[in-house]
């Protein structure tokens, strides 16, 4: 990480973040702030400054994190990484994406760079935050509890995915530049013991009512449901399978039966999602996978994932949609459908299909494959599918599951390649993808950022 940004994080981080955040209205918090500079100690003197402060942290999540839906985020790097996006990019003239697809990502790739330097600047901003609350003597205890679960939350989201992109990485929760240029990696498995620290942390004083009825703030749920995605990471199941039915039982969250509100903002079935800056603005989702001329210029839908569903199956009819011409046909990702003008749509980052499916894994891996079935066969009949049989071997159901999970969250913040590797089943690319080879569960660390900090080496196998 750069020492001139960290250094300008750890003196002037929450000055960026009201000027930014007045420049990207959230429509939530209607707030005047001085124009002139503003201090930590005066942003936390104030809810309604300190809540400024935390709408930017969101906004960084969706606009420039992993968890945007634009071609820089997790969603579409992975599935073109694995067998769920063919890139129609020029290998020889746009290395930076097509090196995601072939499979032949170098440290030195832009993409790369700019998704380890940009989701660390956000976590540097999120412990900034939290250490400027906590020592805060003029926001209520109430305000402070909960801004400070939703920010201990976000800490916990980012290091959960960006440990399993990369392994062994730096984990801080300090802003010293002198000492973040210097740190070493830790074990992933460390990693995710303070991944859920946070998330602990979080559900104490989280509530499960939202901040804003629209549900852009995470809940009580929200962190209920990363702990069990975290626990299934470890390989917990009985934990994972724990909270995973905290969230199916504890909540008023349902399934959606019309399977064409799923990815409405007004979805019964969304624990969380990421609102617009402004009335009218459509979704990354939508901007980066519809299109309406052929050939396409970015991402399609694989066809043999295409190929891999029923006919008759509800999510291929209306989360899929084929652009033909001259007798040649491709499809795009549907879920999100305003590409022109959005009223209707935020981008969803959890939903209680999750819940099921984590509740399912663990549940195969405690070898309690009938009780799993019967949480499968649920997802299956809202797709308009018939139920599979309780008499399932595990290996079977497992590649069931995994299935219908392919299925159910195409393009949706990494699932594919997730599912794959916590399951053991990468090795199933080496098939599809010619260049696959098993150092592919990693991505490389950074060149760049090896060059600031050589206590990142070593280099991810293979690299």
């Amino acid at each position: 990480m750069k020492i001139k940004f960290i250094k300008q994080i750890s003196n002037f981080f929450i000055v960026s973040l009201l000027f930014s955040f007045l420049q990207s209205c959230e429509n939530l918090i209607e707030i005047d702030l001085p124009d002139n500079q503003i201090n930590t100690e005066d942003v936390f003197k104030d809810s309604h400054t300190t809540q400024a402060a935390l709408a930017n942290l969101y906004i960084n999540v969706r606009q420039t994190s992993l968890f945007n839906g634009g071609y820089s985020g997790i969603g579409s790097i992975t599935d073109s990484y694995c067998d769920n996006l063919d890139c129609f990019l020029d290998p020889n003239s746009n290395t930076n994406l097509s090196e995601f697809y072939h499979n032949t990502v170098i440290p030195s790739n832009y993409t790369l760079s700019t998704l380890w330097k940009t989701n660390y600047e956000h976590i540097y901003a999120l412990n900034a935050f939290i250490k400027g609350l906590s020592s805060s003597t003029y926001i209520t205890e109430e305000d402070k509890s909960v801004f400070l679960g939703e920010a201990y939350f976000l800490r916990a989201l980012y290091y959960h995915y960006l440990t399993q992109l990369f392994g062994d990485m730096p984990y801080t929760t300090i802003t010293d530049y002198r000492f973040n240029t210097t740190i070493s990696k830790t074990k992933t498995e460390d990693v995710l013991n303070y991944v859920e620290q946070d998330l602990k942390t979080a559900l104490e004083t989280l509530p499960a009512e939202y901040r804003n009825p629209e549900r852009i703030y995470p809940n009580k749920a929200a962190a209920e449901l990363l702990l069990a995605k975290n626990y299934l990471v470890q390989k917990q199941y009985a934990q994972a399978a724990i909270f995973a039915k905290n969230v199916l039982d504890k909540y008023a969250y349902v399934l959606e039966e019309d399977i064409n509100k799923v990815f409405k903002k007004t979805a019964q079935s969304t624990i969380w999602q990421l609102g617009s800056n402004t009335s009218g603005t459509v979704t990354l989702e939508a901007d980066n996978y519809i299109f309406k001329t052929l050939p396409p210029t970015l991402y399609a839908l694989n066809n043999e994932l295409i190929s891999s569903f029923n006919n008759e199956d509800k999510r291929l009819l209306s989360w899929t949609n084929e652009v033909s011409q001259n007798g040649q046909a491709w499809y795009h990702a549907y879920k999100y459908k305003n590409n022109n003008s959005n009223e209707d749509e935020y981008s969803i980052v959890f939903r209680i299909e999750e819940a099921y499916f984590v509740l399912i894994e663990a549940l195969a891996y405690q070898n309690q494959i009938p009780e799993a079935v019967h949480y499968l066969n649920i997802i299956r009949q809202r797709a308009g599918l018939s139920p599979l049989p309780e008499t399932l071997t595990r290996e079977k159901f497992i590649n069931e599951m995994l299935s219908e999970s392919r299925k159910e969250f195409f393009c949706e913040h990494g699932h594919r390649f997730l599912d794959l590797k916590r399951n053991n089943r990468l090795d199933l690319l080496k098939t599809i993808k010619l260049n696959w080879k098993d150092k592919h569960s990693l991505l490389p660390i950074p060149e760049s950022e090896i060059l600031l900090n050589s206590n990142l080496l070593p280099q991810n196998n293979g690299y």
